[in-house]
């Protein structure tokens, strides 16, 4: 299961075999709490500096990285000292190993046998994150974090065996109704990705200057103001979208509105409030992110007295900051959401190489977007990336965040209604949205850089884009329909997007369920998206596959007797609650197999009894005669090959395989995330896109 050479690791990772090979010229090492002081005191006249990456400092060494490492772990103030890690053969990019390690030991594993594990290696159990499922870290008598998953992957009785690695984030971002007025100002025209009327537009941060018409085709927008025109607004006070990226400058006055607008902000490294923009480089040098501003301004940007708004100017922002990428930074900020009533998310981050997330991150996402929202579920916004063509001309497909199953994956296209050549692409894009590329001009949003005398120097630029301006501009459209109609779940939200793109380019780019590799089911259509969500919200619900959410509505009174609807327990356990939500008391626990009554559905839950509720996402709905009925959902396959085995897991015999882009019918999905689809057919649900 998991193979080592010399300075080389290969270990299954987020469901696939990943290669590793140590820095020959880079370690990292971590100080103990007492002896953290600004790395610039702690560098030598002439040694290059090092980089901070989170809490740990990586160093370089022209020759023995070994030797070097072994005198900084002697040091009295260092607390860990480690390799450095790169992917095999890109070694732009270091990945660090934290000493976590996420643990899933298969099913019936004796509890004894997983303690005599953890003391053989001398791991501490840091979270019970479920029945059977550990995150642990080693300590100082214990091998190191790479050497330990190796041995875990070789114990037939552990599924899961994973390392935390930590790492830098890439933004990829290109450095009728009464009553109703609809906003103005000097740059109001600007925005083009609201309105595109085909005119030429200033550009806000060169005097005089201008983007002529050769850049626009009238028409190719998000139709973002008549979507205001429809509602009569600019959107819902209580509809919060979070922001997670690199920093965000609160004080901009799109970001700080009336002064209410920003709520909840998070630092998910440090675990406090702190999300400002600043940075400190690797020369000790000061600088700023301004991704996070522009972004978070794009999505739901205040309106000024220039006219520059976002899509939702009067939604609310939860920024939050992730500079860093290991699992525990990434849970942080997605719990945050999740514990802060977040409606939606919006994350142009990625990793900078194309690798999956973590099994302990690909089931921690799922339940996000099935429970958020007091189980209506949350929809999560990720840019597809913008880095096509790599560098060895072989375009870069759609990774991690982006290709997650619940993901909401945005690609580009611009003020041309062309797709923009340097988005990734591939069978995990669900939609495309307006911004620059190509021969198409860029998004005008807010900006901030470092200004004199360590302060943020607050602006506004016409330069924004790649698929970091196309996601957030999806995420407020979203806030949009959620003004429309605050019930829908994500499954009709996820349905209502689909239906309502408009198909851009050629028509022969799309299959025959209206799919493109390029375009997803098109580009976003604020206008259509809103009145379907309204109409939604009188009735009309679109018919749906997708996502995990169900209409809501209020409890009727339980109902007993004949013709009462029976389901079957799916998952391994499951909590009975008090009430349709995760925030409701724990009432009791059912059991793989078990049958209960399914007297009405509200919020995702079923009510099986008088204030009893459970998930419905882990009920099988049952006949009359006790056979399943068919809920069967649709996907499409987005991994390279997809092995199908006889069982819900890899301990199971290999019966086919699938390729990508293969279609799929999921008639059931079991407790730890794999769908059946076919009677004795079983793939894992990371790799499969519902459609």
């Amino acid at each position: 299961m998991a193979t080592k050479k010399a300075n080389k690791a290969t270990f299954s990772y987020g469901g696939i075999k990943m290669s590793f090979t140590k820095s020959k010229t880079q370690g990292a090492v971590q100080y103990t709490p007492s002896s953290r002081v600004p790395k610039t005191k702690r560098t030598s006249k002439t040694a290059a500096p090092p980089d901070q990456l989170g809490e740990f400092e990586v160093f370089h060494a022209s020759r023995s990285i070994d030797q070097k490492l072994d005198e900084q772990r002697e040091r009295p103030d260092v607390s860990v000292g480690t390799h450095v890690w790169h992917m095999d053969g890109e070694e732009d990019a270091s990945f660090i190993p934290t000493g976590n390690i996420y643990i899933e030991f298969k099913e019936g594993t004796d509890n004894n046998l997983e303690q005599e594990l953890f003391e053989e290696l001398h791991l501490n159990i840091v979270e019970v994150v479920g029945p059977d499922a550990y995150r642990v870290c080693v300590t100082p008598t214990s091998p190191n974090p790479i050497k330990c998953v190796l041995i875990l992957q070789k114990k037939k009785f552990v599924q899961v065996a994973e390392p935390e690695l930590l790492t830098k984030p890439v933004t990829g971002s290109q450095t009728a109704v009464q009553g109703f007025t609809l906003p103005g100002g000097r740059f109001i025209a600007t925005q083009w990705h609201h309105e595109n009327t085909g005119s030429q537009i200033p550009i806000i941060d060169i005097p005089n200057a201008v983007f002529g018409t050769s850049h626009f085709r009238r028409g190719a927008d998000a139709k973002i103001k008549q979507a205001w025109q429809y509602l009569g607004n600019l959107g819902s006070r209580y509809i919060k979208i979070g922001v997670i990226d690199t920093g965000f400058a609160t004080d901009h006055p799109q970001l700080r509105g009336d002064g209410s607008k920003v709520v909840n902000a998070f630092n998910a490294a440090n675990r406090n409030n702190d999300v400002s923009p600043w940075f400190q480089a690797s020369d000790g040098s000061w600088g700023v992110f301004s991704h996070g501003t522009s972004c978070a301004a794009v999505a739901a940007g205040a309106l000024d007295e220039q006219g520059v708004l976002g899509a939702a100017p009067n939604a609310r922002i939860v920024p939050i900051k992730l500079d860093i990428l290991s699992d525990s930074a990434i849970k942080n900020a997605f719990e945050h959401a999740l514990l802060n009533g977040v409606d939606i998310i919006s994350c142009s981050l990625g990793f900078p190489k194309p690798v999956p997330l973590s099994t302990y991150i690909t089931n921690y996402l799922s339940k996000v977007a099935r429970e958020g929202r007091g189980g209506k579920g949350i929809p999560m916004f990720f840019a597809a990336g913008n880095a096509n063509p790599a560098s060895n001309n072989v375009p870069r497909p759609i990774s991690d965040f982006a290709a997650h199953a619940d993901s909401i994956c945005v690609t580009a296209s611009n003020s041309l209604d062309e797709f923009s050549d340097y988005s990734f692409y591939g069978s995990n894009a669900f939609l495309c949205a307006p911004t620059n590329g190509n021969d198409g001009v860029g998004i005008t949003t807010a900006t901030v850089n470092a200004g004199s005398f360590n302060r943020l120097e607050l602006g506004y630029t016409s330069g924004f884009g790649g698929t970091s301006s196309a996601t957030p501009l999806a995420a407020g459209v979203c806030a949009l329909m959620l003004t429309a109609n605050p019930n829908l779940t994500l499954g009709q939200i996820k349905s209502i997007l689909q239906q309502s793109c408009d198909k851009i380019g050629s028509g022969n780019s799309y299959d025959r369920n209206g799919h493109s590799n390029y375009f997803g089911f098109g580009r976003l259509n604020a206008l259509k998206a809103v009145q379907m969500a309204a109409q939604a919200g009188a009735g009309g619900v679109p018919s749906s596959s997708q996502g995990t959410g169900t209409s809501t509505g209020s409890a009727a009174p339980p109902q007993q007797g004949a013709g009462v609807k029976k389901g079957k327990v799916t998952s391994k356990y499951l909590n009975v609650r008090s009430g349709p939500s995760t925030s409701y008391a724990k009432v009791g626990q059912l059991k793989y197999g078990d049958v209960v009554n399914l007297l009405n559905k509200t919020s995702g839950f079923w009510c099986i009894d008088q204030n009893q509720y459970v998930s419905a996402y882990y009920i099988q709905e049952l006949a009359t005669n006790g056979a399943v009925v068919s809920n069967a959902r649709h996907g499409r396959v987005t991994s390279t090959f997809l092995n199908v085995r006889s069982g819900p897991s890899t301990a199971y015999g290999k019966v086919s395989q699938l390729k990508q882009g293969d279609t799929v019918t999921i008639y059931e999905t079991s407790s730890n995330g794999w769908h059946r689809i076919s009677s004795n057919g079983w793939a894992i649900g990371t790799y499969i896109q519902e459609v």
